[in-house]
């Protein structure tokens, strides 16, 4: 193997030199190669962050804004991966390099490479989640059956609550790493790129333990990176001494201190009209999801899902949620009286309508979008934190700043972080709650754009220490490889590290 790729969703560079004297796998990619904080895009979610470094380019380049969102048609868009937006896999399958690529969230379906692809989530069920289609019977056997995601939510709502999730945790991981090591046997890849959830997973609900020295789950994010810290000594060793070794976060998290109902604020302030009373779509669906979570086993649920037709289990996962949430901004938006709205998100993704402005002042329409999105900018800056009463810290990207490319006008006109010292303000888009803030999120900890990277083996100097973009990581990985980036990349190889 010439390269191996180990994503670690979520990670936070400040918890691992917290704890890098428990990581002896992570010090040692430190010590003999190259590492830094990693800025990861905007929005610094999964999805498009896992595609954007793949391919070294923004979002608007690829045309992937997150998992789930709304198009400026008013419709939901999905964002998924596709040979079209020139992954680094698909560089190197179209030079005859072997490629695996494995577990990345937003690659389903599948789709031929020089190897091998196995999905990562969200997957539909009863659907074909690996190139070539019999790998997914092969490695379902071979791992008692394969899982791509944990199909649950919050633990406090389900049967067990947090002492039964973290098992459910476990399994996934376990088997995510047994079916990595099958994968590098069976193929020999010459590149393999894999991401492992975990991490991730137990950061949104159980960071505010952290600090919490009476919690029993007070050691649980330790305990994790420690265990996420073996994996990646396991699959370095079966990699071999001549490989090439990358690991990284696609962003980092943060604790939250509140959540904003941000549309709430935007119709208090006459930039957003409802219909009339908000009416939400899907509820049934809602409670049948609550009453399965509340009821079964949380290791019934899993098989639950692959037994319940798709029309139905797709509509019991968080994924649908999601996709009820949006969905219900759509139906319930007056679109003729709204000049702004937002998805929500690990920031606020706000959007100008661009239809209203523009035929409110078809003449001045871009210096009248300008002007919503200062109003915007001036409204934000006024929030203070409901439990402090202190004022905000918000971070805003502009679009033209922030998104360049064929896509761009799909983009959100705005994207704002709220910190409130060191924690981080939750961005919850629902409609109709009358309330603007919420003491209760739904996450213990969101993303935040500061991940890590450490690379190390024959052609990485050793002991640099060096920050770098998420886009970088892309042509640097083809540039070790032998092979000259597309011109179209907005990230640059790091040149400094490669011998």
């Amino acid at each position: 193997m010439k390269t191996l790729v180990i994503g670690i969703d979520s990670a936070s560079p400040f918890l691992i030199q917290k704890w890098i004297d428990r990581l002896p796998n992570i010090r040692s990619i430190f010590e003999t190669g190259a590492h830094g904080v990693l800025k990861s895009i905007v929005p610094p979610e999964s999805v498009p962050a896992w595609q954007c470094f793949a391919t070294g380019k923004n979002p608007a380049k690829i045309g992937i804004f997150g998992f789930t969102y709304i198009g400026r048609d008013r419709h939901l868009k999905f964002g998924k991966t596709t040979p079209e937006i020139g992954c680094l896999w698909d560089i190197c399958s179209q030079r005859g390099i072997r490629v695996g690529v494995f577990n990345v969230p937003g690659t389903y379906p599948p789709y031929p490479v020089n190897g091998f692809m196995v999905s990562g989530f969200p997957v539909p069920t009863h659907k074909i989640w690996s190139y070539p289609n019999d790998l997914m019977r092969r490695l379902d056997s071979a791992v008692g059956g394969y899982e791509i995601d944990v199909p649950l939510t919050k633990p406090k709502n389900m049967k067990g609550g947090e002492k039964a999730y973290l098992p459910q945790v476990q399994r996934l991981h376990d088997k995510t790493l047994r079916a990595a090591e099958l994968l590098m046997e069976w193929y020999n890849p010459d590149l393999f790129l894999m991401t492992f959830q975990a991490i991730d997973l137990v950061h949104h609900d159980f960071w505010k333990y952290m600090d919490d020295q009476d919690s029993p789950y007070s050691n649980v994010l330790r305990d994790w990176y420690i265990n996420m810290d073996a994996a990646i000594g396991d699959l370095r060793k079966l990699a071999g001494r001549e490989t090439n070794v990358l690991v990284l976060s696609d962003h980092g998290s943060a604790p939250v201190s509140s959540a904003l109902f941000i549309n709430q604020y935007l119709e208090s302030n006459g930039l957003l009209t409802i219909k009339g009373p908000v009416k939400h779509k899907g509820e049934t669906y809602t409670k049948l999801r609550k009453w399965v979570l509340k009821t079964l086993p949380p290791g019934a649920i899993a098989t639950v899902y692959k037994m319940t037709p798709d029309f139905i289990g797709h509509r019991l996962t968080e994924s649908a949620a999601i996709e009820r949430t949006l969905q219900n901004l759509i139906d319930n938006i007056d679109w003729d009286k709204t000049l702004a709205f937002s998805t929500g998100g690990h920031q606020a993704h706000i959007y100008v309508t661009y239809d209203l402005v523009d035929k409110l002042h078809p003449i001045e329409a871009s210096q009248t979008r300008s002007s919503v999105v200062e109003k915007l900018c001036n409204l934000i800056d006024q929030l203070t934190d409901p439990k402090t009463g202190k004022k905000l810290s918000p971070i805003f990207h502009f679009k033209e700043d922030t998104f360049t490319g064929p896509f761009q006008y799909d983009a959100p006109d705005l994207c704002v972080e709220l910190y409130t010292e060191n924690e981080k303000i939750q961005v919850n888009p629902k409609l109709g709650t009358k309330q603007l803030w919420s003491s209760s999120p739904h996450f213990s900890s969101i993303h935040t754009r500061e991940g890590f990277w450490g690379m190390t083996g024959p052609s990485i100097r050793q002991g640099l220490e060096l920050d770098a973009g998420l886009l970088d990581l892309a042509p640097t990985l083809l540039k070790s490889l032998g092979i000259t980036p597309p011109i179209d990349c907005d990230g640059h190889a790091l040149d400094q590290i490669l011998i």
